[in-house]
């Protein structure tokens, strides 16, 4: 439990699939629990729900029963800071949904997985692969975290490999057809693959929401080599994985527990939106369809499981959770920090500023600036209307600037971080929080620009995490420049 800055995690919990939402959110937060507070809010839990999530967040509240989802947002509004992220997970937080907490400026977060709408978040996480930027609609400056890099997985999965005694050649087969399976595909492909593989050892495993436990009891109660698991732990179920040889599962967040451990792996899907996920396992050469394993011989198993079991470890490297804090590390510092705009006072600053060493060997005139030209050239600036000088501040302590020269309406950017600052991600965060300031103070549509030496790459990935598309590159005083592009529609329905 951390009392750091706070995660608030607000997950549809009354259905079926909102379970798997709550799964979701409950390993993103043990992800972000050594750096942030998390805090759960959501309808009606059940116990079992309510000491799942008791057992990861820091504290759980309940929606009350008589407020409606419309106006939902407005409560949430009353429970939160700006600076708190919010994370939401569930089909029913549409763009209007979004949009409401969004006018207030609050700090938000989309687990997202069907691309089917406008986003408002600040930041989108979908781990299924073969997912595309071009997929979603989002707002300006957007950090999409797209693919296994951001796999949501619990601590247990995440360098399984390090601690699991993998059995390549166990003939155990495990079977799991996710949480709930109310139309029993458990007992379905249970009969199926003792049928392919009578002589293996099946392990079938049911979670908590299963209706049919008594029925799969009853059914397999005089089948030799059918072990059953009811409601096992994360622990417990990676070290289950690690001694089978074969997993039949959904193309779902299970799927992506067993690619974790490794081995071979079969899926079936078993609903409609595991059609994608699917199709980027089994291209990726991650799984196969559980269809497949009939024309598999059986001595050729071991080293199907093998090869596969090595394109799973290039793809899930255990980093995902080192990677989800840095990027919510620097969403916390986008709201947390304090935005103006700059005047007469801060000359100095920005003085020191421009001719530190690394921003003039970035810088397009490279050459150290007198004080009587800055003095000059800063007061043009802050007399210009189309010039747009915001400094960030720590605490009281300035950490950066972000500059937009306008000419019509392309808005060319230039970005800086005080040299004691960086390493903290605060390139990202200002660079985000100049993104709204900008759509405050200027809410006609206009196309931001960013020109940076192709040699600094660090700063490539800054406009490339907020939605900048890179365009061809520029010659600027014999020097390459690479050019990035974010078109911003009218943001006049902003506050």
């Amino acid at each position: 439990m951390s009392a750091g800055p706070r995660v608030i995690f607000r997950a549809d919990g009354n259905s079926r699939i909102g379970l798997g939402h709550i799964v979701r959110c409950l390993a993103l937060a043990e992800m972000l629990g050594s750096a942030f507070r998390c805090e759960f809010i959501i309808r009606e839990p059940d116990e079992v729900v309510r000491l799942q999530i008791l057992g990861v967040c820091d504290s759980l509240t309940e929606i009350p029963a008589a407020l409606g989802l419309p106006d939902e947002p407005v409560w949430l509004l009353q429970q939160v800071q700006p600076h708190d992220i919010l994370v939401l997970d569930g089909y029913g937080f549409n763009s209007e949904y979004q949009q409401t907490l969004k006018q207030r400026r609050q700090a938000l977060v989309c687990l997202d997985d069907l691309a089917n709408q406008h986003i408002w978040a600040d930041i989108v996480i979908n781990h299924a692969g073969g997912i595309a930027p071009s997929a979603y609609s989002c707002e300006p400056g957007t950090t999409l975290c797209l693919g296994p890099a951001y796999a949501l997985l619990r601590p247990e999965f995440h360098k399984p490999t390090q601690s699991l005694n993998y059995q390549i050649d166990s003939k155990s087969i495990f079977l799991n057809m996710g949480g709930a399976d109310p139309e029993n595909h458990t007992l379905t492909q249970l009969l199926a693959l003792r049928h392919r593989f009578p002589h293996h050892l099946m392990q079938v495993v049911t979670g908590a929401a299963y209706p049919h436990q008594k029925a799969l009891e009853d059914a397999t109660a005089t089948l030799a080599n059918v072990r059953l698991h009811h409601c096992l732990n994360a622990g417990a179920l990676a070290a289950l994985l690690a001694e089978c040889s074969m997993m039949v599962c959904p193309p779902s967040g299970m799927a992506y527990e067993c690619c974790a451990v490794g081995g071979l792996l079969l899926l079936h899907q078993i609903a409609d939106n595991q059609r994608n996920l699917l199709a980027y396992l089994t291209s990726s050469g991650l799984a196969l369809p559980v269809a497949a394993i009939e024309s598999l011989s059986d001595d050729g198993l071991a080293a199907i499981a093998e090869q596969m079991r090595q394109r799973q470890r290039q793809v899930f490297d255990g980093l995902a959770g080192q990677r989800l804090v840095k990027v919510f590390s620097a969403l916390y510092l986008s709201f947390k920090l304090t935005a103006r705009q700059a005047t007469a006072a801060d000359a100095a600053q920005y003085f020191a500023w421009a001719n530190d060493a690394a921003v003039r060997r970035n810088a397009i005139h490279s050459e150290p600036i007198a004080w009587p030209t800055h003095l000059a050239w800063f007061s043009r600036r802050l007399a210009d209307p189309d010039a747009y000088l915001y400094l960030f501040e720590d605490q009281g302590i300035p950490i950066g600037q972000v500059r937009i020269e306008f000419d019509d309406s392309k808005g060319t950017i230039d970005y800086s971080v005080a040299a004691e600052h960086r390493g903290r991600g605060l390139g990202l965060a200002i660079l985000r929080r100049a993104i709204m300031e900008i759509r405050r103070d200027r809410p006609d549509a206009a196309v931001l620009v960013g020109q940076v030496k192709t040699q600094n790459r660090p700063s490539w990935r800054v406009f490339e995490q907020l939605g900048f598309v890179r365009q061809d590159p520029v010659s600027l005083h014999h020097e390459s420049y690479e050019v990035f592009r974010l078109d911003i529609a009218p943001s006049g329905h902003l506050s």
